[in-house]
């Protein structure tokens, strides 16, 4: 997310922008080429127009047009650490019965007997993005695909204590947004103003890509307390790196031309303290489990440069700042788990997870609150000798409130999801191998279009495919 110092910072543009050009209507303020066009054509007087095109501000205002202030979404991912976990939906903190157990509820690792290997690979996940409304009802689309090495754990016992080692990638990208799509001018103001900007309207391209990981690895340690009560501390390191790559053109039919480009490297690092706690007591067992974050570093580095070629030379223009992203890497977790075994071939299980409200440890300079939160997910498990099939469903709210429209900056998207698991897999004494697929759809609001105090509505569909294993000595 390009943070609010640096949309503060266009802020103060506007100042001198509305001295220099009078009568300049402040809905006219925007993120990208894209809703510049249109605000050129749809809003701004004649002499308005013909005063910017004229002017020497031109480069100014289109620094500022293409300041991208708008957030990007803050969500939970669904990718989940463990296979069965994965399958069952997440609803894992009463079971926690695998090495991904340090994750979960590390209170699990007591009641493991032997030491054992666990690891998810091939992990492969596909999603596409719609965003309606930004331009006469033009539908922007992002699609992103990505592989990514998923999971992978071992357990043991030292005595009476189990230890468990664990690393995973939680959230992997790589992401093409690409666009061309043709601004036409309204006939009216085609008639109305004999300029060659204005009568042709422009076409817009936009090439966005985006790669990154969210990487996680900790080491857990579990005391059973007799036969049904165990507790459990992990201690995790995570890293998020991220960049986007943002290039833009406006070409008009009269030779004038806006190129834009702007590239977002962002990195958090920070530890992760998770205690837990599982009762165990015939068929039934209840977990329960904390995740305390603790961000070390947070950084984004922010460079943008624009040509603006109007007939005559170029103008140009660049800036380069160093801000914050923050998400929810820095928000508390309390998970509550029930789980219910019947028999050896049968558990089913229901998770309870809640986000208390956080405050910004970086207010005034790019971070932002977030709300509170409660997530479910259901799931259940049938086990054979030789075959195991497993499915769930899950709730994926969003961290943050809905959107408030800004002239100057823009909220983190808000977009809630709903989705399912399943799996399917074969086993022996010693080893458990799983297909496991995992859907998600969203939707939500943003504001794309930044200055003109509309909402636009986004919808996201996810699938994720992974293959895994487990061995047990």
């Amino acid at each position: 997310m390009i943070k609010q110092e640096l949309c503060n910072t266009s802020a103060k543009l506007n100042y001198s922008i509305d001295y220099q050009i009078p009568r300049l209507n402040k809905t006219a303020l925007s993120t990208d080429s894209l809703s510049m066009g249109t605000t050129i054509l749809n809003v701004w007087t004649f002499r308005d127009l013909r005063r910017i095109l004229s002017g020497r501000h031109l480069a100014l205002y289109l620094t500022f047009l293409s300041t991208p202030c708008a957030g990007e979404s803050t969500n939970k991912r669904m990718i989940i650490p463990g296979a069965r976990a994965q399958a069952v939906s997440g609803a894992f903190t009463a079971v926690a019965n695998d090495a991904s157990a340090g994750w979960h509820n590390p209170a699990g690792l007591g009641f493991l007997k032997g030491p054992g290997v666990s690891a998810s690979v091939n992990n492969y996940s596909v999603s596409k993005k719609t965003v309606q409304g930004v331009a006469s009802n033009v539908e922007l689309g992002e699609n992103s695909s990505s592989i990514y090495p998923g999971f992978a754990g071992v357990n043991t016992t030292l005595g009476p204590l189990s230890v468990g080692w664990s690393y995973f990638t939680m959230d992997e990208q790589n992401t093409d947004e690409s666009q061309s799509i043709q601004i036409d001018s309204p006939a009216a103001l085609q008639a109305e103003v004999p300029l060659p900007l204005a009568a042709a309207g422009f076409r817009y391209d936009r090439i966005q890509l985006t790669s990154g990981n969210l990487i996680h690895a900790g080491a857990s340690l579990a005391l059973p307390i007799g036969k049904n009560i165990s507790l459990g501390i992990s201690e995790f390191y995570y890293r998020r790196q991220k960049q986007t790559n943002l290039k833009e053109r406006s070409t008009f039919t009269s030779g004038v031309f806006y190129d834009s480009f702007s590239r977002v490297s962002t990195k958090n690092e920070g530890t992760i303290a998770i205690a837990g706690a599982l009762v165990r007591s015939g068929a039934f067992s209840m977990g329960v489990s904390v995740r305390i974050p603790r961000a070390l570093s947070d950084k984004t580095d922010y460079e943008t440069s624009q040509v603006i070629y109007t007939g005559t030379a170029p103008e140009l223009a660049s800036q380069s700042i160093s801000t914050h992203r923050e998400d929810e890497l820095t928000t508390r977790t309390w998970n509550l788990g029930i789980a219910w075994t019947p028999t050896d071939h049968a558990t089913v299980s229901a998770d309870v997870v809640h986000y208390p409200a956080t405050k910004t440890l970086w207010a005034g300079s790019g971070g932002f609150d977030t709300r509170a939160t409660t997530d479910w997910s259901f799931g259940a498990e049938l086990r054979s000798d030789s075959l195991v099939v497993a499915g769930g469903a899950f709730t994926n709210s969003s961290l943050v409130r809905k959107p408030i429209p800004s002239l100057v900056w823009s909220d983190p998207s808000q977009i809630n999801f709903v989705g399912f698991s399943i799996g399917v897999g074969l086993k022996t004494r010693q080893s458990e191998n799983l297909f496991i697929m995992t859907r998600q759809q969203g939707r939500g609001y943003t504001q794309m279009v930044q200055g003109d105090l509309t909402l636009q509505d986004v919808t996201i569909e996810t699938q994720t495919f992974s293959l895994s294993s487990s061995y047990k000595f």
